[in-house]
């Protein structure tokens, strides 16, 4: 995988990411169970209000916080 930085768009695309959206993260797939942007009361919720995040549900079951501005490939499952 090459090193990108995750945010609120698609590694290789321009297109935003949005919940409920089915993704692949660093080749695990899952889904998006929220997107918190910056400075957002979500974000807040989920202690990510200065660098947002995207709440990742993987197939396994895991629930992951994987904060912007951290090193991830994601990209949209069809």
């Amino acid at each position: 995988m090459p090193e990108v930085i995750l945010a609120d768009k698609y590694t290789e695309s321009d297109e935003f990411i949005r919940k409920g959206d089915l993704v692949s993260v660093d080749d695990q797939p899952g889904f998006v169970d929220e997107v918190c942007p910056v400075g957002t009361a979500l974000a807040r919720d989920y202690s990510c209000e200065k660098m947002g995040g995207l709440l990742i549900q993987f197939d396994d079951g895991t629930l992951v916080l994987l904060p912007f501005g951290t090193y991830h490939y994601i990209s949209k499952r069809m």
